[in-house]
């Protein structure tokens, strides 16, 4: 195992694409099991801001959890009804400055960074960054992305890309604590 993470010399890059509920469901379940594993596990939140929110909450018992916020969607708005950028300019830019911390300074085994395929779907980020970002990951950083789509050059690198897509929801459901944020 070793020597294979070796080989492949640059961080491991997984894609979860979809609904952006789904995706971020996932993504908080691999934060999950990593603190399980004894991992050091941040999460940054692109599009998401909130205290309410459950994994706001959670980190606080988990060793080795962190999790940074630097959006503008709060637990009553649902992501496609938000008009506009969910981050200004200079918050994605110290988000993006926080994730290349992380990177580089080689304490973190997985990075999540939630909503950031959203932002390269809107053409806020380029997708070259995200590359440089993995290539200069140690080989034992896992690096998880989440949004609504990958773009094609993203999806080539990527060592895993997992599609989530919702089958059936009850419109005009409220949002359910625990469930949903």
């Amino acid at each position: 195992m070793a020597a294979e993470l070796e080989q492949n010399g640059r961080g491991y890059m997984m894609l979860l694409v979809g609904d952006e509920r789904r995706t971020s469901d996932a993504a908080l379940g691999i934060a999950l099991r990593g603190a399980g594993h004894g991992l050091r596990v941040h999460i940054i939140e692109f599009l998401k801001t909130g205290r309410e929110r459950g994994e706001v909450a959670a980190v606080s018992f988990l060793t080795g959890v962190t999790l940074s916020q630097y959006g503008m969607i709060d637990v009553r708005t649902r992501p496609e009804e938000f008009r506009g950028p969910a981050i200004s300019p200079e918050r994605l830019q110290a988000a993006l400055r926080e994730a290349r911390d992380h990177v580089l300074r080689r304490v973190t085994n997985i990075l999540i960074l939630d909503g950031l395929l959203t932002l390269v779907d809107e053409g806020m980020v380029e997708d070259k960054a995200i590359l440089e970002l993995v290539e200069r990951a140690a080989p034992w950083t896992d690096i998880v992305l989440t949004g609504r789509a990958a773009s094609p050059a993203l999806h080539d690198a990527a060592d895993s890309v997992t599609l989530m897509q919702t089958i059936k929801v009850r419109e005009h459901e409220p949002l359910r604590r625990g469930l949903h944020y």
